[in-house]
């Protein structure tokens, strides 16, 4: 349940996926295979209930159908935020996911979020250690700055950028410790009033 005395943050890794068919993307950019389709499915179930305020997805695609298998469950079809920061680890450089339009093909009320990085076109780096701290700082703090206590957000992302976010969240240097984040995991972190950071839950 939601409380009033935090903001939430949720982190849900993409479901299970395949690289030989990506079509007319990027290579690092796949695609879900059957199995991660049913994946998200019962994520959605897992999750229809469950009071989310906002939703924030990576722009490569088997972050985004994921964030849509939860996004189909909810009766209102909420607004689903893109954010290219999201994006995993290591893709391919200048290659920032798929566009607004390209992702509209897959779920109507979706629309490009606020741009942390660079002017009309995104700049920034995924690939250094130092990239990708920086990347989660900007997220982290975009996210607690513009949400209030009381509310839940969540972030739909990849397994090797979600191992800089979490740390990140809960005020500790990335890869000091490690996550296993399976597909479609949530792992929940609290941002509370009187200034503590809780952890949750892992890999959950």
């Amino acid at each position: 349940m939601k409380n009033k005395d935090s903001l939430q943050i949720i982190f849900i890794r993409h479901a299970e996926t395949d690289y030989a068919d990506i079509g007319d993307r990027d290579p690092s950019d796949g695609e879900l295979t059957a199995r991660g389709e049913q994946q998200c499915i019962e994520l959605g179930e897992k999750l229809k209930d469950f009071p989310i305020d906002a939703y924030i997805t990576s722009s490569l695609l088997r972050s985004f159908k994921t964030a849509v298998g939860v996004c189909n469950a909810k009766p209102d079809k909420p607004l689903l935020e893109i954010c290219p920061e999201l994006v995993e680890c290591g893709c391919t450089p200048g290659y920032y996911g798929c566009s607004e339009q390209y992702l509209g093909r897959y779920y109507k009320n979706t629309k490009m979020g606020d741009k942390l990085f660079g002017t009309e076109e995104y700049e920034f780096g995924c690939e250094a250690f130092e990239d990708n701290v920086l990347r989660a700082e900007k997220v982290i703090s975009y996210i607690k700055n513009r949400f209030s206590f009381g509310d839940c957000v969540a972030v739909f992302s990849h397994h090797g950028f979600l191992e800089y976010l979490i740390p990140t969240a809960l005020g500790v240097k990335p890869h000091i410790f490690r996550f296993a984040l399976d597909n479609t995991s949530i792992t929940a972190v609290e941002f509370c009033r009187d200034g503590n950071t809780v952890l949750r839950c892992v890999n959950d």
